[in-house]
């Protein structure tokens, strides 16, 4: 195939031609020979060998890192360190999927943003279970056990569930799950993850059960398990609180603005004509959730805006009607509200519809995209900020409350005290 090329080396129109086809496969051929090197220092199970040229000889570190940068926007820098941590290092190396986890979250913490991360697959499955507001479980509670060699977790089952009617009993020290050691240095999430599974799946526990201990299999089939987001009640403990109903939600699932319609209906069934709303510890959640929850309280109109980082902005907006009536509302924030809980409280605040009381709110004015892996794990990476209809920014701000009390008092009296002195039809 080369010797018809040869003429051409006298021929000036195409002679640069033929001397860059030339220089190609010459490049080529070294190249293989390199790759070859490197796969047979290794054999056939490096994937990142596998069709690809690298610069690592076998026996020889000449990395040949060119001039410039290219080498690093190439991935050539990347493979040469991953082949001579693999050529050189004396210990047991990580697994593939260990490296590639720890590069991918070198990658998304090289952009310094807290909020943009990889979440390996079985914190996002729980993730995603906190979002949904249900999964698939044996509905019993994890309690951490205190003290020396008897240090652990027991289980504690939740009535009506399989669990209870497996015969799990309170108290039953966990020490294995489906043949997996459980201890004391075992993490919570850990145990979460290989407890909870697909409905009519079987999971078996190895429970120590008394004193001074007896062992018991349990296998347990996995029911879905619910995870209300949204708990109320009437406030009429004294004469002050009469008609005040209660909401205390406690994150921003797929569930909740379902919940608090059937909170906020229930409640009225029951005579409320005013409500307290509890944000506090609320960490956020699901966007979306948090703008039809506000459409629970507000008559149409903005919940936020949402800024991307070329300056575009979209409107995010409530439906009409009210479903409360116009009722008097006072919500309650801290410093652990943050983010969806925060587009709620702002939304309300500036739009004149509640009361905030309680301490500055967290501060976080980013919105990200979660983008699901192929392995289960995913990225969530920060795409836009919002802003409160009044345009206020609150980014490492928070919220300021329209009633601030002092860190480590109940705010609920104060609450119901702001709640009643506000008259139907105001704020």
């Amino acid at each position: 195939m080369l010797f018809p090329l040869f003429p051409l080396w006298y021929n000036p129109q195409v002679k640069s031609f033929a001397r860059a086809l030339l220089y190609t496969f010459s490049a080529l051929f070294l190249l293989t020979a390199a790759f070859a090197g490197g796969y047979w220092l290794r054999g056939e199970s490096d994937p990142l060998r596998v069709g690809e040229s690298v610069s690592v000889m076998a026996g020889n570190v000449e990395t040949g890192v060119p001039d410039d940068a290219t080498a690093v926007w190439n991935g050539e820098l990347f493979r040469q360190v991953w082949l001579l941590l693999e050529q050189d290092y004396y210990g047991v190396d990580p697994s593939l999927t260990q490296r590639t986890y720890a590069s991918v979250r070198g990658l998304t913490d090289s952009y310094g943003d807290a909020y943009t991360r990889f979440l390996e697959p079985r914190p996002r499955e729980l993730e995603r279970d906190q979002l949904r507001g249900r999964f698939g479980g044996i509905g019993a509670w994890i309690e951490s056990v205190e003290g020396g060699d008897t240090g652990g977790y027991a289980l504690r089952p939740m009535p009506g569930n399989p669990a209870e009617a497996a015969g799990v009993l309170a108290g039953d020290r966990l020490v294995g799950i489906d043949d997996t050691p459980v201890t004391a240095e075992t993490s919570i999430d850990t145990i979460t993850a290989l407890i909870r599974g697909p409905v009519d799946t079987e999971v078996c526990l190895d429970l120590l059960r008394g004193e001074p201990g007896e062992n018991v299999r349990i296998c347990v089939v996995r029911a879905e398990i619910e995870t209300p987001s949204v708990e109320w009640r009437l406030l009429d403990d004294t004469p002050d609180s009469t008609g005040i109903g209660y909401l205390k939600l406690s994150v921003f699932s797929e569930r909740s603005a379902a919940e608090m319609a059937q909170a906020l209906d229930e409640l009225r069934a029951d005579s409320a004509t005013r409500f307290v709303l509890d944000l506090r510890g609320n960490p956020g959640g699901l966007v979306s959730a948090a703008v039809d929850v506000a459409d629970i309280w507000l008559d149409g109109g903005v919940v936020f805006y949402e800024e991307k980082a070329d300056g575009s902005e979209k409107s995010y907006q409530a439906a009409t009607g009210d479903r409360s009536g116009g009722a008097p509302l006072v919500v309650i924030v801290d410093g652990g509200s943050a983010s969806a809980s925060e587009i709620l409280a702002g939304a309300l605040q500036d739009r004149g519809r509640a009361t905030l009381l309680g301490e500055t709110t967290f501060g976080k004015g980013s919105v990200q995209l979660v983008h699901e892996l192929v392995d289960g794990s995913s990225l969530h990476v920060t795409s836009a900020h919002w802003f409160t209809p009044n345009h206020h920014a609150i980014e490492g701000v928070g919220l300021t409350p329209d009633l601030v009390i002092e860190t480590g008092s109940d705010p609920l009296p104060q609450a119901v005290e702001a709640v009643m002195g506000v008259g139907i039809g105001e704020k």
